[in-house]
């Protein structure tokens, strides 16, 4: 598996695997938007490995990351998760909108929502653009 499809997927794995379809697919755009703004990286492992963006990258204390890492490249949920990814760097009609942020309707709104534009509710994902 390439190399930042990979870690993308793994990162979808960490942030997603417990939503339901739409939510995933949500991510896997956000991902993907977040690399072609450019602010976060060129390629989509620097977008997800870049310091404090997601939890999992860069903690081996969250229970997430060693079990992404320990993931064959050919697990089939990996594999879906790829398949996820590359329809939105394909051009698939991204749901978001263009949403560079999300967090879970769960926890508190972080700081960042101050000020930024809504997207909508995929799965138990709220995501937004325009986030300074």
């Amino acid at each position: 598996m390439d190399w930042n499809i990979g870690v993308a997927s793994r990162t979808l794995y960490q942030e997603a695997r417990g939503e339901p379809l739409q939510g995933q697919q949500a991510v896997a755009h956000v991902l993907v938007n977040r690399m072609r703004s450019g602010r976060w990286g060129a390629t989509l492992a620097s977008v997800c490995l870049t310091r404090a963006q997601f939890s999992a990258w860069g903690n081996p204390h969250d229970p997430n990351f060693y079990p992404s890492c320990a993931l064959a490249d050919d697990d089939q949920l990996l594999i879906q998760f790829a398949a996820l990814i590359q329809a939105a760097l394909d051009g698939e009609t991204d749901p978001t909108g263009g949403a560079t942020s999300y967090y879970a309707a769960s926890i508190p709104a972080p700081y960042w929502v101050s000020g930024a534009t809504p997207c909508g509710q995929f799965g138990h994902q709220l995501v937004f653009k325009n986030v300074r």
